[in-house]
């Protein structure tokens, strides 16, 4: 458990000494796990083979699966059935991942669900524009199977012993984006279910505020100024310092 804590914030998980108010003990806790077969992930895919190798391997950790075929297959499921959870592709027909996302968070009875992306596409941008619309988290293909159970266990199965845990560590810290980079910072706020604020200033000395409400982003200023497109202007840089406070 506290090994996929660690690794939100450093994929090799050793650079973490750079954040002391958030490092963890290596040890494994005991506590009580609600059975996955509670939890049921709808899975969001037009590509036949790749959403029954999806369902065999969640079926397989125990998760309970509902497929939809797109985008606009996928938010009509979402509301009509209970899901927990949202894996997705990008690239589809009628309404992409993107838009489904975007969907999801707008809508008042579905907006705390979590979304996960899985996509082919590995640029920068795209990446962007995922966390961007509200993803919890964009995963690539080809996917490990360690990545997606890792990203799923972290926002069901072990969503509450989480949180409890993050909410003992520091309310405030700070460090360089070249050694966490942004897309970890919200994955913590977004594992955490924090509300908060993560000011970024990047080498060229401006400045940037992604104000979160429960782990989502909920709008980003750029020089005291708000707009719709800033976020991807923040989300883009790669150099700087920030200051992360979760309220």
């Amino acid at each position: 458990m506290t090994r996929l804590l660690l690794e939100i914030l450093s994929d090799d998980g050793n650079r973490l000494a750079y954040l002391p108010g958030l490092l963890y003990n290596t040890f494994e806790p005991s506590f009580p796990r609600r059975s996955m077969e509670n939890y049921t992930i709808l899975v969001v895919e037009d590509e036949a083979n790749m959403a029954r190798l999806l369902e065999f391997q969640l079926r397989k950790a125990g998760y309970q699966v509902i497929q939809a075929r797109d985008g606009q297959d996928g938010l009509q499921v979402a509301r009509e059935k209970q899901v927990d959870l949202i894996l997705t592709d990008i690239m589809m027909p009628m309404m992409d991942g993107y838009e489904l996302c975007r969907a999801v968070k707008k809508s008042p009875d579905l907006k705390h669900l979590p979304v996960l992306m899985l996509s082919a596409k590995i640029d920068r941008a795209s990446i962007i524009h995922g966390y961007a619309v509200g993803a919890a988290r964009y995963l690539t293909k080809p996917l490990k199977r360690e990545e997606l159970y890792k990203g799923i266990d972290l926002r069901l199965k072990y969503a509450s012993k989480a949180r409890s845990m993050l909410a003992r560590k520091a309310k405030e810290w700070s460090g360089k984006l070249s050694v966490v980079n942004i897309f970890k910072l919200l994955e913590l706020f977004s594992v955490g279910g924090w509300t908060g604020r993560i000011e970024i200033i990047n080498i060229e000395g401006q400045h940037g505020c992604l104000h979160l409400n429960q782990g989502a982003i909920e709008h980003c200023s750029l020089e005291g100024q708000i707009n719709m497109f800033n976020i991807f202007v923040v989300l883009s840089w790669e150099q700087g310092s920030f200051e992360a406070t979760r309220y």
